[in-house]
């Protein structure tokens, strides 16, 4: 059976190889026969086999200088510089990428397609057409965000490919409108079109951009955005976004008679609508009226946030603050086990206060279109924006269950959906800060919550399992026909949530109806044992 690419590889390796561990130039007479078979597999040049070989064989490290391919070969620099032409080739191949100062990379596609014992195809650069250009620009910003390919390189690559398509809308849109723009702007350009085309997003973000820059050049691409000062901008190619008719100054998109210019070719702009509702709306007057139980702590805390959100006072509030140059939105979190009536607490704030309820789904947030769950988040906060700038009471901003989206950001994300998931909670994040109106979150477990969330909460309330006597004060509410000695009888026999003692009352009024006759305590009691799962018997262990 013939030899693997990597295979061969790893035999030309070991056959150059010298004492001092190097595979010294001087050596491929030893590989011929390995170096021949390598160069004919990937349809190179010998040397650009034995160059290739080299590279991968420091393809561990995360850059490679071309100083350690010389000194791997066994070659001063400058006899290293006599190999550009070679190595130039396997670049316009692919193979490799190279940054301007002379870092060198292997792709990650390629390394796959090595791997997988199959040669890497040239890819055309003529005769492409809008689509076919689009598709590369994706591509190459996946390698720019990903750090497989310099600012530099990007730029290059782009522009030499719609230098030698200059018949597309794309190619003749950009030529018009990026005359004399700088480097830093184009790149911005050529984002915003792959995000429209290939993303549906035309609300656009700096966090979106952020992959692309280096920290200094990117605060000054924002820093100029703020000024209306980019080229961009002062040419009337970009403008601030506009979602329901309101103009948002965190978000911009390419103008439409342009976007329209650009995308000509495959007809012109596509008008998206959002596939999911990621909110819904509960009117004040539509929630029922509950009377809940807390214990001491969390009765102070409501008691203060009721205060502040009644109509008069929260006004005043808000007022006060926004003359001291503070920010005017409330952010509150309400944490705490199941059952223990947090979600419950912001349907009653709401009735009691006379807000309505804007009421985030966090499951239809999340999509499985890429682009799209971004869009939704941004969809939520502009409809919220503008149910406030329409005056009258400000409503209540609802993340109910909101451990899946408030989570620790992922360090280094390289998949797709941890970047997503990035990308979703920065900006949550930045609304949190522009907020202005009230925020409530609910989740269940606080140790999967980001600390730059937790940092923008104003107000962090834990909801505990209510003590034994509200637990009693509990049962007597829901079955007003216990006894006080049997409600702090169950008060003290089980631990239980509000949640679970409703779960309970419910059960028993089911059991009334199919059996026509009310259960008695000691059925009750059975009620609750059901209702518990700790008793449970242990599962076997398997394996060790």
């Amino acid at each position: 059976m013939s030899k693997t690419i990597i295979e061969t590889m790893s035999s030309i390796r070991e056959k150059m190889r010298d004492k001092g561990g190097d595979m010294p130039m001087v050596n491929m007479g030893k590989a011929a026969e390995d170096i021949q078979s390598l160069a004919e597999r990937l349809q190179m040049t010998q040397v650009q086999a034995v160059l290739m070989t080299a590279i991968m064989a420091k393809s561990s490290r995360w850059s490679i200088d071309a100083d350690d391919i010389a000194s791997l070969l066994d070659l001063e620099y400058l006899q290293f510089l006599t190999y550009d032409t070679e190595l130039e080739g396997l670049r316009k191949r692919g193979y490799v990428r190279m940054d301007n100062e002379g870092h060198l990379r292997i792709p990650k596609k390629v390394l796959k397609s090595l791997k997988n014992n199959v040669p890497v195809e040239p890819e055309p650069t003529i005769g492409l057409t809008t689509s076919g250009l689009l598709c590369r620009i994706k591509e190459y910003l996946e390698f720019l965000g990903d750090e497989e390919m310099s600012f530099g390189e990007f730029l290059c690559e782009v522009e030499h490919l719609l230098e030698l398509n200059p018949e597309t809308s794309l190619s003749k849109s950009c030529k018009k409108y990026l005359k004399n723009v700088d480097e830093d702007e184009r790149v911005v350009l050529y984002a915003l079109i792959y995000r429209f085309w290939f993303e549906k997003d035309d609300m656009v973000g700096w966090h979106d951009l952020e992959q692309y820059f280096d920290e200094t050049d990117f605060a000054e691409l924002q820093s100029a955005y703020s000024r209306e000062a980019m080229d961009l901008q002062k040419n009337g190619v970009i403008e601030y976004s506009r979602e329901i008719g309101i103009m948002d100054k965190d978000y911009f998109k390419i103008k439409d008679d342009i976007m329209q210019e650009i995308f000509e070719d495959v007809g012109g702009i596509r008008k998206h609508t959002v596939k999911v509702s990621a909110s819904r709306e509960m009117k004040s007057d539509a929630i029922v009226a509950k009377e809940l139980f807390y214990n001491p702590d969390e009765e102070r805390q409501m008691a203060q946030l009721k205060d502040l959100m009644s109509e008069a006072r929260f006004n005043e509030i808000r007022g006060k603050i926004h003359d001291r140059g503070m920010r005017t939105g409330f952010t509150c979190l309400f944490y705490g086990a199941p059952g223990t009536g947090k979600t419950e607490t912001v349907y009653q704030i709401a009735r009691s206060c006379g807000r309505d309820l804007y009421i985030v789904d966090v499951s239809q947030i999340k999509s499985c279109w890429v682009g799209e769950s971004e869009k939704n988040i941004k969809n939520v906060f502009a409809k919220y924006r503008q149910c406030v700038a329409t005056g009258g009471t400000v409503p209540i901003l609802l993340f109910n269950e909101a451990d899946a989206i408030f989570g620790i950001r992922q360090e280094g994300a390289e998949r797709a959906v941890d970047k997503m998931e990035n990308s979703i909670q920065n900006i949550i994040l930045q609304e949190m800060e522009d907020l202005d109106g009230i925020l409530i979150a609910t989740t269940n477990l606080t140790t999967n919550l980001d600390k730059a969330f937790e940092r923008r909460f104003l107000y962090k309330v834990r909801f505990e399992k209510p003590s034994k006597v509200i637990s009693a004060a509990i049962w007597r509410s829901m079955m007003p026909e216990l006894t006080m000695a049997q409600a702090e009888e169950l008060a003290g026999q089980y631990s239980f949530s509000g949640g679970q003692i409703e779960n309970v009352a419910r059960k028993k009024t089911i059991k009334a109806i199919l059996a026509e006759t009310e259960p008695d305590y000691e059925q009750i009691k059975e009620f609750c044992s059901e209702e518990t799962i700790d008793n449970a018997p242990a599962r076997k262990k398997i394996g060790f």
